[in-house]
């Protein structure tokens, strides 16, 4: 039910017991038809942390997602989705790259639609030659006057695989960063870099007719290296179809093969 994030993490702080002993590795052999295993700690309210991080921005922005049909670009386990679903949205959308990460409860959830496999810069309603940046693919299907939350995730600007070496790396928002911003490890210490990652961002997404809204530090740090991470709300103001226009007329169109 719950991220193999989220479970390493309350084994490793020996909130897991079988037959009252805490079990501090993650590989430990159990019998459950013989064990009692039990949870030193209540659930948390959505599969992984993720939840929490939309669930700041939604409060911080004051934006209610009830009756909304939405998009979960890199669904993962399924946390922003579990959030929306618990703030009452209509129907989501999950789009992941992976394979086999989302958790049970928000697969089985009758109003989410989950398409694994499915590089998000694909899902057009029509084909188009070359790489497609995900936001331009965002402004393909968000209806006018449509909000966008941003997750920006500084470490990931940079891509880690040319983190070591000095460059420029076009990011998938179509912002460059030098990747000798990067430290060691993935982690990007300098707020100045912060602050020069987000007005990428947000001078990416004006240049699509996105209207920012303004932006809050995640509540919580990225899992493994600690990165501080950001939430960018933005408002489509444009005209054109949407999501919404299209999920009334059925299931997505199949993704464009590349």
């Amino acid at each position: 039910m719950y991220s193999k994030n989220v479970i390493q993490s309350w084994i490793a702080q020996g909130l897991v017991t079988v037959n009252g002993q805490p079990v501090l590795k993650a590989g430990t052999g159990v019998d459950p038809a013989s064990s009692r295993i039990d949870l030193l700690a209540d659930p948390p309210r959505y599969v992984c942390r993720a939840g929490l991080k939309l669930e700041a921005a939604l409060d911080h922005f004051s934006l209610d997602p009830k009756g909304w049909t939405t998009l979960d670009a890199g669904l993962s386990t399924g946390g922003f989705t579990d959030c929306l679903l618990q703030r009452g949205a209509r129907r989501v959308v999950g789009v992941d790259v992976g394979y086999g990460q989302v958790a049970e409860r928000v697969r089985q959830h009758p109003a989410v639609t989950v398409m694994e496999r499915t590089n998000v810069r694909h899902l057009r309603r029509a084909a188009l030659p070359g790489v497609i940046k995900v936001l331009d693919m965002v402004m393909d299907v968000l209806k006018p006057g449509g909000h966008l939350i941003v997750l920006i995730k500084p470490q990931f600007e940079a891509g880690k695989a040319q983190a070591s070496r000095p460059g420029q790396f076009l990011t998938p928002t179509g912002c460059g960063m030098l990747m000798s911003d990067v430290a060691t490890g993935g982690l990007v210490r300098d707020p100045a870099v912060h602050a020069d990652v987000i007005r990428r961002v947000q001078e990416a997404c004006m240049a699509r007719g996105l209207v920012p809204q303004g932006h809050m530090p995640s509540p919580i740090k990225g899992a493994n290296a600690g990165n501080t991470e950001f939430l960018a709300h933005f408002v489509f103001q444009a005209t054109g179809a949407g999501v919404e226009e299209e999920l009334e007329d059925g299931e997505p169109d199949e993704p464009a093969k590349s």
